[in-house]
């Protein structure tokens, strides 16, 4: 399986979520703190990045644009989790370099068949 990093600051919603990918085949790990989160990215290699667009201390969108300025995280997947759904909260997901966006409330199947689609 794939490995993904799930960054969100709701603990439940998290453990929820890597459970799922889990089940699914994946290897997953979840962290509450953004700065946690570099950190395990700089150090292991994952394939995909689950990412909350509204986190406690930062914002999804800001990571993602800070992980694409550098040379070591061009090819990591991203999905961001946004409670947006407009086309604008989606034009600036894209543009930041998100791969894949989860409009929250969903279903631990639909972030399965996120990652799933992205290892294609």
């Amino acid at each position: 399986g794939m490995r993904v990093l799930i960054l969100d600051d709701n603990e439940e919603l998290r453990g929820f979520l890597a459970l799922a990918l889990t089940e699914a085949g994946e290897d997953a790990v979840a962290i509450g703190d953004a700065d946690e989160a570099t950190t395990r990215l700089a150090e292991g290699s994952f394939d995909v990045f689950v990412v909350d667009s509204v986190l406690s201390d930062t914002d999804g969108v800001a990571i993602v644009q800070q992980l694409r300025n550098l040379p070591d995280w061009r090819d990591l997947k991203v999905v961001l989790m946004s409670p947006i759904s407009t086309s604008l909260a989606r034009r600036v997901a894209k543009a930041a370099g998100c791969d894949e966006f989860l409009v929250k409330p969903f279903g631990p199947q639909q972030l399965v068949e996120s990652v799933k689609k992205l290892a294609r």
